[in-house]
């Protein structure tokens, strides 16, 4: 009896059930294979640079929805086995009582030596435990459940992310050839000579920005009637790992933001506006200088690859370019954590400027 209330007490005191990883995993394949269907739709799509772009942005979000999907639900099994395998010793005893309460005669088990008393509380005692008892052998099932699904699971999903970067990367290629399509039927909106000289000549992005904003005085003929300050969307999607006049690695300050993602990640342009500037600046690399309001300018550094021009007037959500490095495999994409220094990933650096003074892009961009 004593080893009965132990046992009791052990039921009682084990954690609540965590959220089911198994319907992130399956959420999360939704998303791709919705994102991949769109993504053959846009071939034959009117617009098909604007088509393409958006189910980039869509599956890249389902790749990511997915890796942290797997990472999680790896955390869990790993947490259920452990869990099991620290309290087998207790999991031991409980099986072996249920297995005496079912192999022993009712009416022996609440037979007592001190009489129909001591009788009656026995019962009354394997009554309110034995219910107990078999719940917590229902949740030991269910959690073995749990782990088997997941095993289930993950290798269906790793096998689906391999097919997702596949075709993430044959999107990539078709949105670049869409480009330069309509480009070619556009035409070059303004010489490129001059910028050029603009970028040898300044010393750093703050005196390109100036130099930029004498060159073209009259501003963008594209400012937003309601300022969207706050609710204007990251132009790809990632994790921000340095903050505004937060130090980089060489301990130098920078008036803007990195945000982190995957190689050759889309970067989008967050307000419709004009391009300023497309070129490679300095230390920087490829940097694209967006004005989405006369007194406002918007700039990446980090592109790999620029698609847009420089005059050329941008659609909100336009493609600006991808990240640099090169195509992760699965592995490499699993286990990306968001720092700047993970393989596989690559930076996007980002200031806002207004009237010429930079600004926290927190305070711009929809960050969370």
């Amino acid at each position: 009896m004593k080893k009965l209330t132990l046992l009791l007490l052990f039921v009682a005191s084990l954690a609540a059930a965590q959220q089911d990883p198994v319907l992130a995993l399956r959420d999360a394949s939704n998303q791709i294979n919705a994102a991949s269907a769109a993504i053959g739709a846009a071939q034959e799509a009117e617009d098909k640079a604007g088509a393409l772009s958006h189910a980039i942005r869509s599956l890249e979000g389902g790749l990511a929805s997915l890796r942290l999907a797997l990472q999680a639900s790896r955390s869990e099994e790993a947490a259920k086995q452990a869990e099991m395998l620290g309290n087998r010793e207790e999991l031991g005893r409980l099986l072996a009582v249920l297995i005496s309460l079912q192999r022993t005669p009712a009416a022996l088990l609440i037979l007592h030596p001190e009489g129909a008393t001591a009788s009656a509380r026995t019962g009354a005692m394997l009554t309110a435990i034995t219910p107990a008892l078999r719940a917590e052998t229902d949740r030991i099932r269910g959690e073995l459940a749990t782990i088997s699904a997941l095993n289930a699971l993950h290798a269906t999903a790793l096998a689906n992310m391999q097919t997702a970067l596949g075709t993430l990367q044959d999107a990539r290629n078709a949105l670049a050839v869409a480009i330069r399509e309509e480009q070619a039927v556009e035409g070059n909106p303004v010489s490129q000579e001059g910028l050029a000289q603009l970028a040898t000549a300044s010393q750093d992005l703050n005196a390109l920005a100036l130099a930029l904003k004498e060159r073209f005085p009259a501003g963008a003929p594209l400012a937003a009637a309601i300022n969207p300050q706050g609710r204007v969307p990251m132009p790809l999607s990632g994790t921000l790992t340095r903050r505004f006049n937060q130090p980089n690695g060489a301990g130098i300050r920078q008036p803007g933001i990195v945000v982190t993602a995957p190689a050759l990640s889309l970067v989008s342009a967050p307000q419709a506006g004009i391009v300023r500037f497309s070129g490679d600046f300095l230390e920087y690399g490829k940097v694209v200088i967006l004005e989405p309001a006369p007194n406002q300018l918007q700039i990446f550094a980090g592109f790999g690859q620029v698609y847009v021009r420089s005059g050329e007037v941008l659609e909100s959500g336009a493609a600006m370019g991808l990240l640099g490095g090169e195509m992760p495999d699965s592995a490499e994409f699993l286990a990306e954590s968001g720092s700047e220094n993970d393989k596989g990933t690559e930076s996007l650096y980002i200031e806002i400027r207004v009237d010429g003074m930079p600004v926290d892009p927190e305070t711009w961009f929809a960050t969370n």
